[in-house]
Parts: C-alpha cells; sequence; structure tokens
C-alpha cells in the first residue's frame, strides 16, 4: 500500500499540471455537457410524436357523389370529410384531385394522401362482399418510414370506423326487414290455424254427414219393409174400419144413456155445504187448542222457576240450621270473655288514676255494648273491629304498665286480667261476625258499643267503672243473644224441613205442568191436522161436483161429436183406397234407399279426405315458428365478436419515457469516449518512468471518474427535466454513475492495452452496442451475430437497469445487472494491468492536455535536445 500511494504522489504534479491550461478546463465543461445534450436532442425530438400528430400535413380529397339508398340521399364521402374536420387527428390539407394530393406527397408537402373515390358512397351502403367503398391512400414510405406507418394505422382505424356506422346501418336494416318477416310467419300462422280450425269443422260436418248417410239408408231400408207392413196394415185396416163404424153406432147409444145418469149440480149441493161446516169447526177447535198449549207451557216454566226458588230456599235454610250451632258457642264464647271483662275492670278500678290517661277509649266504648248487638249482621264487624281495637289497647296498656316500677301489683293484674278479657272478647266478636249475618240489628248495636269501648279505653283512669257497667250489659246482652239463638236454630230447623216440602209441591207441580203442555201440545197438533184434512176434504169434494159436471157436459159433447153414418161410409171407402196405394209407396222407397247406400259410401269417402286435410294441416300449423329468432346483441358485438384485454406491465406514458434508457446509455458511453480527446491516457512523464502499473492507472482514472460522474448527474437531470418520470430515483442515479465508471474503466483498458488505436475500438464498440444493446427494437429481431453479443456488451446491463430503474421493468434483476456491471469493470481493470507497453515517455515540461498539443514522443525529445546543443 505504501509502494501505491508514493507512485500516486509522483505521478500526480504531471497530471494536476494539466489544469493549468484555460483550454482543459473549457474541454472539460463541454465534455461534461456532451452527453446531456446528446441525450436531450435526440429524447427532445422523440418524446411524444404522437401527441403532434396534428401538425402532420396530410392531403384530403373528396370526389364522392353520394347515392340514394332506400329512398334516401347518402353522401358518405362529405359525413366523413366533415368528421376528419370536426375532430382532426392531422393537418388535413384539401386539394382539388386525386392527382394535384398525389403530386404533393411526391413534393413532400404531405406525408399521406387520402382520396375518397367517386362512387364511394354507391360502393360501401350496397353491403355486398363483391363491391366496397375505397378508401385510397397514398404514402411516401422513403419520405417518412414513420409517417407511413402512422398512415397505415390512419387507414384501419378509420375502415374500422365506417364499417362499424355502416354495420349498424345496416343492422337497422335487417332488423327491420327480420320484423316483416316475422309479420309474414304471423299471418301464415294465423291463417293456417283458422284453415286447421275449418278443416276440424269440416272433419266434424263429414262424420255427421257420414252418419246421417248411414242412418238415411237403414231408415230408407226400415220405411221400405215398413211399406210392406203399411200395405199389409192397410188391408187390415180395411176391415177394421168396417167393425169400427158398425160399434161406432153402439157406443153413441151407450154415452146417451150415461149422460143421462150421471148426477147434476142440484144433486151435489148438500154435499158441498157438509164439508164446508167441518172445515170450519175443525179451525176452531185448532186455535183453542193452541191457547190450551201455550198456558200449559206458561205454567211449566212457573212450576219451574217455582222449583229452583224452593230448593235455593231449602238450601239457604239448611245452611241457616247449620250456622246457627255455631252462632250460639260464639255467644257464649262471648258472655265468658264479657264476665271475665268484669272482673279485670274491677281489679283495675283500684289503679285507674294513675292509668287513667291509657283507658278513655276502653270506658267510652263499653258504655253501650248492649245495644249495639240488635243489629247482628253489620255490628258484629264493627264488634270485631272495636274487640281488635280494645285488645290492642289493653296490650299496649299492659305493656305500659310493666314498666313502671311504682305502680302497685294490683294494678298491673288487673290490667293483665284486662288485658286477657279484651282478647277473649275479640275471639267470640270473630265468632259472632262469621255466624251472625242475619241478625244485623244485634250485630250494629254491639259494634257502636264495641266503638264507645275503644273510644273509652283512651280514659282508662276515669271510666273503669264504666267499663264495669259495660262489661256487665254485655254478659246479659250475650246471654239474651244466646237464649234468642237457641230459639232462632229450632226454628231455622222448621224452615229447613217446609222448604223441603215445598221442594217436592214444586217438583210434583212441576212434572204435572210439563205434562199438560206437552198433551195439550199434541192434541193443538191433532187439531191442526184436522183441519188441514178438512180443508182437503172440502177442496176434493169441491173437484169431485166439477169433475162430474165435466163428465156431464163431455158426455154430451161427445154424443154430439160422434160422427156420422155417411162419415163411417167415406172411412171405409179410404181405408180400401189406403190399401191399394201402400203397393206403389213400397217401390217408390226401395229406389230411396238404393240412392241412399250410395251417399253413405261418398260420405265415408269425403270424411276420410277431411281426416287427411286435418292432419296436414296441423302438420303445417306446427311447423311454422310462433316467433323467429331475433337479431341479439349489437352491430359492434356481431362484428367483433373477440375483443383483446391487454394488462400493461412496467407502463411508460410516452414514446420518451420508453426510449430514454437507451439514450441515457448510449450519451454516457459517448461521454466517456469523449473524455479521450483531452486527457493524455496513453502519456506518462519521465518522472513517473518507475511507477507501477495499477497506480498509472489509478492516477489516469481520477479526475476523468469525477468528470464522468458529473456526466451521469447532469443527464439524469436532463432527462427528468424533459418529462420522464423515475420510478425509482435512486436507482437511476446509481446505475448512471456505476454506468459511466463501467464504461470509463473499459475504455482506459482499451487504451492502455491498445495505445491509440484503443480510442477507435471504443467507438467500434459504441457502434455495435447501438445494434445489439436492444434499446430500438427487440434484438430478437436483430441479425443473430447481435443476439449473440447482447449479453456480453455492457451498454445492454446499462438499458436494462435503466428500464428497471425508470418503469420497473425486469423485476427482481437488477442487482443481476449491476453485479455484471461491476464484473465488466473488474476484468477491464485486469485487462488494463496487462498494457505496460503501450506507454509513452514525454518530458515532464511537454506533459499537456491533448486538445492543447499533439502527442509527443521520445524520439521527437531527443531531437530537440540535440538541436539545443547545437
Amino acid at each position: 500500500m505504501s509502494r501505491l500511494t508514493q507512485d500516486f504522489k509522483i505521478l500526480t504534479p504531471a497530471e494536476r499540471s494539466l489544469w493549468r491550461h484555460p483550454m482543459m478546463w473549457l474541454s472539460a465543461a463541454a465534455i461534461a455537457v456532451v452527453p446531456l445534450l446528446y441525450a436531450g436532442i435526440y429524447l427532445g425530438s422523440a418524446i411524444d410524436p404522437y401527441g403532434n400528430l396534428k401538425n402532420l400535413p396530410v392531403a384530403l380529397v373528396n370526389l364522392d357523389t353520394g347515392t340514394r339508398n332506400r329512398g334516401e340521399e347518402v353522401r358518405l364521402g362529405a359525413e366523413v370529410v366533415k368528421d376528419l374536420r370536426d375532430d382532426p387527428k392531422f393537418n388535413y390539407l384539401s386539394y382539388p384531385s386525386e392527382a394535384a394530393a398525389q403530386e404533393a406527397v411526391r413534393r413532400g408537402d404531405a406525408y399521406f394522401a387520402l382520396t375518397l373515390p367517386a362512387n364511394f358512397s354507391a360502393k360501401a351502403v350496397t353491403g355486398s362482399s363483391s363491391s366496397h367503398g375505397l378508401l385510397k391512400f397514398y404514402v411516401s414510405e422513403g419520405g417518412s418510414y414513420f409517417a407511413s406507418r402512422v398512415a397505415s394505422t390512419f387507414a384501419t382505424t378509420l375502415s374500422d370506423e365506417l364499417n362499424r356506422t355502416l354495420g349498424e346501418n345496416r343492422w337497422e336494416v335487417v332488423g327491420d326487414s327480420l320484423k316483416d318477416v316475422q309479420k309474414g310467419f304471423n299471418d301464415i300462422r294465423t291463417a293456417t290455424g283458422k284453415l286447421r280450425d275449418g278443416a276440424v269443422t269440416l272433419e266434424d260436418g263429414t262424420k255427421a254427414l257420414r252418419g246421417g248417410a248411414a242412418d238415411l239408408a237403414i231408415g230408407a231400408k226400415a220405411a221400405a219393409s215398413g211399406v210392406a207392413q203399411l200395405t199389409d196394415g192397410a188391408k187390415s185396416l180395411s176391415s177394421g174400419v168396417g167393425r169400427l163404424t158398425d160399434g161406432s153406432a153402439q157406443l153413441s147409444s151407450g154415452l146417451r144413456q150415461l149422460e143421462a145418469a150421471a148426477p147434476g149440480q142440484a144433486q151435489l149441493a148438500p154435499l158441498q155445504v157438509g164439508v164446508g161446516q167441518l172445515q170450519s169447526g175443525a179451525v176452531k177447535l185448532s186455535g183453542g187448542l193452541n191457547q190450551l198449549s201455550a198456558g200449559a207451557s206458561t205454567l211449566s216454566d212457573g212450576a219451574r222457576n217455582a222449583n229452583t226458588g224452593a230448593a235455593q230456599l231449602a238450601g239457604g235454610s239448611k245452611e241457616l240450621a247449620s250456622k246457627l250451632p255455631q252462632l250460639q258457642t260464639g255467644l257464649d264464647q262471648l258472655s265468658d270473655g264479657a264476665n271475665q271483662l268484669s272482673a279485670g275492670a274491677k281489679a283495675a278500678n283500684a289503679g285507674a288514676g294513675k292509668v287513667a290517661a291509657g283507658n278513655k277509649q276502653l270506658a267510652g266504648g263499653l258504655k253501650d255494648l248492649s245495644g249495639g248487638l240488635q243489629q247482628a249482621t253489620d255490628g258484629a264487624n264493627k264488634l270485631n273491629q272495636g274487640a281488635a281495637e280494645l285488645a290492642t289497647g289493653t296490650k299496649t296498656l299492659n305493656e305500659s304498665v310493666k314498666d313502671q316500677a311504682l305502680l302497685p301489683g294490683e294494678l298491673k293484674g288487673g290490667v293483665a286480667q284486662i288485658n286477657s278479657g279484651a282478647t277473649q272478647v275479640h275471639a267470640g266478636s270473630n265468632s259472632l261476625s262469621n255466624a251472625l249475618p242475619k241478625l244485623a240489628d244485634g250485630a250494629q248495636k254491639a259494634a257502636v258499643s264495641a266503638g264507645q269501648l275503644a273510644a273509652g279505653a283512651t280514659d282508662l283512669a276515669a271510666g273503669t267503672a264504666k267499663v264495669q257497667t259495660g262489661a256487665a250489659s254485655l254478659a246479659t246482652g250475650l246471654k239474651d243473644a244466646s237464649t234468642a239463638s237457641t230459639t232462632a236454630v229450632k226454628g231455622a230447623q222448621q224452615l229447613s224441613a217446609g222448604a223441603a216440602q215445598l221442594t217436592a209441591g214444586t217438583a210434583q207441580l212441576q212434572s204435572g205442568a210439563a205434562t199438560l203442555a206437552q198433551k195439550s201440545g199434541e192434541a193443538a197438533k191433532g187439531a191442526a191436522d184436522l183441519s188441514v184434512g178438512a180443508t182437503s176434504l172440502q177442496n176434493g169434494v169441491n173437484t169431485l161436483v166439477d169433475g162430474n159436471l165435466k163428465i156431464k157436459d163431455a158426455l154430451g159433447q161427445i154424443t154430439t161429436q160422434l160422427p156420422a153414418q155417411s162419415d163411417l161410409d167415406s172411412l171405409k171407402t179410404g181405408a180400401s183406397t189406403l190399401a191399394t196405394k201402400s203397393g206403389d209407396l213400397s217401390n217408390g222407397l226401395k229406389t230411396l234407399s238404393s240412392g241412399a247406400t250410395k251417399l253413405q259410401t261418398g260420405a265415408t269417402d269425403l270424411d276420410a279426405g277431411a281426416v287427411k286435410l286435418r292432419d296436414g294441416l296441423n302438420t303445417l300449423y306446427s311447423k311454422i315458428p310462433a316467433d323467429t329468432e331475433q337479431l341479439g346483441g349489437d352491430p359492434a358485438g356481431l362484428s367483433a365478436s373477440v375483443l383483446p384485454v391487454t394488462q400493461t406491465f412496467a407502463p411508460v406514458k410516452n414514446n420518451g419515457a420508453g426510449f430514454a434508457p437507451y439514450f441515457m446509455a448510449l450519451s454516457l458511453w459517448v461521454g466517456v469516449t469523449l473524455t479521450t480527446f483531452i486527457f493524455p491516457y496513453s502519456q506518462l512523464p519521465r518522472s513517473g518512468r518507475g511507477t507501477s502499473q495499477f497506480a498509472r492507472m489509478l492516477r489516469k482514472a481520477a479526475v476523468p471518474a469525477a468528470l464522468v460522474c458529473v456526466q451521469a448527474l447532469l443527464v439524469v437531470w436532463g432527462v427528468h427535466a424533459l418529462g420522464v418520470d423515475f420510478l425509482h430515483p435512486a436507482q437511476v442515479i446509481a446505475t448512471a454513475l456505476a454506468s459511466s465508471l463501467t464504461f470509463l474503466t473499459l475504455v482506459l483498458a482499451l487504451i492502455f492495452l491498445f495505445g491509440a488505436a484503443g480510442r477507435l475500438i471504443a467507438l467500434v464498440l459504441l457502434v455495435l452496442q447501438l445494434a445489439a444493446s436492444g434499446g430500438s427494437y427487440p434484438v430478437e429481431l436483430s441479425p443473430s451475430f447481435f443476439g449473440a453479443i447482447h449479453n456480453f456488451v455492457p451498454v445492454t446491463q446499462s438499458v436494462n437497469a435503466f428500464r428497471h430503474a425508470l418503469s420497473g421493468a425486469f423485476q427482481g434483476s437488477y442487482a443481476t445487472f449491476m453485479l455484471i456491471l461491476l464484473g465488466i469493470a473488474v476484468l477491464s481493470v485486469g485487462v488494463g494491468l496487462l498494457g505496460r507497453r503501450r506507454w509513452e515517455l514525454v518530458a515532464d515540461e511537454d506533459f499537456k492536455p491533448l486538445i492543447s498539443s499533439p502527442l509527443v514522443s521520445e524520439e521527437v525529445h531527443h531531437e530537440k535536445e540535440e538541436l539545443a546543443r547545437g
């Protein structure tokens, strides 16, 4: 490393001396900008050629004279020209004739020409495969191949648009025609259906005709047979008529005798009167029985209601009899409680002064207790309530006196007895309230007394005497109530027995009333039937009378209408004539039978033909489609059944963005090549004669490397300034720097190895890489030689790396491209190390930029020294 550093220092003064020349700075600056100009000029000229097609001059000639189609004037040429000028894709120049337009193309005034011939409309609208409207394009591929490709694309696009428009028109025509065909088929189907229905009717008629003919033939035969029988019958009739005339005379005599014996109106009148009286009586009998039946039904309903009430009375009396003993028991308990209350009141009288405030309600309530027992029903509840309040008050009093230590024991015992008595009173009042629902008066009085007892309990100190008096009255009243309850028990038992007897009686009454109602109903129904029968009898008698009279009148009319003897003689003569003429009728009917047989045969044939006609029309009707197939879709879909769908990867927005990687790589190669015109890569100063090859190469590349890096950065900036977007900007910069340094290493290696000829080889490599890198066209479209060297030239790797950095193409291969560039650089360094014999040594003072002085060889330097000595 120390040797490399020493050699680098030895070579540095001479290399730095190059920058003392102003031309070196100017040249370096120019060379730094040249790649930018190269890429900018080329990309700028082709950045977006399709976006500027409106400036492309195109000759346009319309010679179309139009035509008539389906009664309408069609000028397709004028419509095409109008559409082109309404949305101009090019700079259209009008010319009067096709020859003038072609001459303009040949002169270069227009890049191509479009002519619409005179028969354009006539040929285009026919829709025939042998007749087409022609779009005549005249192009000059030598003048501009790109313009000729644009003309070809424009021709395809315009023809497609016109075909689509004409296809839509033809679609409408075909649709109208199909509607007419559909209507025609519908009319034919309707008419065939009517014919089919008529054939069915004809078949039915022929069947009827065949049946009628058969019946006629059978009838004719039967008639012929019958006429023979008629002839025989006529003969029999003739003999019978004779017997008829004799019998008619005898019948006339008998009928006259029957008419004289038939009864008249006078004999039948008494019968009619008697029947009328019978019918009137039956009606009255039916009305009376109906009234009787209604009364019996009412009686039955009343008996039923009485029975129900008696049953309820028996139940209530029975319940009363069962409840009264409970009442008596409760009254006994209440009487005992009252006695105990009286005793407790006496004991409490001694200490009434100290607890006067707590017994006011007890004394006032017991004052009128006996009078309250007279209203038993309502008063029992109030008595219960008062007794409850009394028990509560005495309990409170008992609890309060227990806590009073100063009160005497006798007073406390009396209060306890009062509390016990009040509790028993409450129990007795409960029994009384439940068992005495009908003793309303006594219970009400007891409730008033209990209320007064409860009110007086608060004033116990002053009213203990009243408590005693009220308790005695209560005991007396309860004894009276117990006596009355005993009497009530006996009465309730008697009431229950009487109610049971009443129930039995009402049940018998109900049964009898029901039987009466039933029997009276049956009698009323019989009377109604009798009335109906009497009415029918009256009608029958009237009918009998009327019929007898009609028979008498009819007999009179019959006797008058019987034929006279002269008429009977004429009948006898006619019967003889009938027997004679029946033979002639028999002959005629035989002829009729023969014709009927022939008619039957013809009707059978006609029926068979009608069946065939019906079957044929059915077949025809079924074959005619009910609905013809309609045109589906649209004209565009009919002409374009398949559409391409293109999915774009690594998109670029215009032509310049697509070519930018190619031009950027070439411009960097050109920039590196230009450095060989100012830097003396193959010259060394004499002072550096003993330096190593690697040190020489490193020192020669140091300043040019900085210059080519500046070139790379300027190219990246200039391309972006032209509007090219970078997908990966950092990769773009890295690729530009790596490409420039790799190109520089390769060019230096060529110069170190081949001397000045290395610069020529670098230019040859530039030309080869123009074709082999695949920048303009895919390399597969080039000759095989270029495809063989495609992957081994550095510009290819640079172009591919730029394509990935700009648009994302060659996904996953960017690192490979960069490694290949690095490999080419390393290989170039190795090749450069082999070029030790290609150096030209010059004096240090003659070491100058190539642009300032020509190459100075060692022999020239010796000649200069000899001249200086001389």
